[in-house]
């Protein structure tokens, strides 16, 4: 600290200083049992013993707070509902929605995922065409046969 520093005078805090302690030496203040913000403002005329200082706690208004606990659960269902109904419509909304394929001329319309995935034996060389072709001759040509 630098202690060559000349100290900084305003009027205005000098003034309200001085004004405050003024009041200070003024005012006197005199000790009472008088209670000063309590928090219940129920405040004991005469405290002999120490349960006198003990806070009255009353019955509780049990159908009260079960009203209160009900109408709480019933708004509760309530939003409940309405953001299943709101979900419920953003899941109708995407199956609604169609994804269209082109294939060369034509397109096919999918209307889920499934059917998408399903789509897949549509494009699908069978290799084994022409052995089939083969098998079902010779099965004709055998029941041709027997038929003879």
């Amino acid at each position: 600290m630098n202690m060559n520093k000349p100290e900084k005078y305003n009027p205005d805090v000098n003034k309200k200083y001085e004004q405050v302690t003024k009041d200070r030496e003024n005012t006197h203040f005199s000790y009472t049992k008088q209670v000063y913000k309590g928090i219940t403002n129920d405040f004991p005329e005469k405290v002999e013993k120490p349960d006198d200082l003990k806070l009255k706690q009353e019955e509780p208004d049990f159908d009260l707070i079960k009203s209160k606990m009900e109408e709480a659960v019933r708004e509760r269902e309530r939003e409940k509902i309405e953001q299943e109904k709101i979900l419920k419509e953003l899941r109708e909304k995407k199956i609604n929605k169609k994804l269209i394929i082109n294939t060369g001329n034509s397109s096919d319309v999918q209307e889920s995922h499934e059917d998408m995935k399903n789509s897949y034996n549509k494009f699908k060389i069978d290799k084994n065409d022409n052995l089939k072709k083969e098998k079902m001759a010779l099965n004709d040509v055998l029941d041709f046969i027997n038929k003879l």
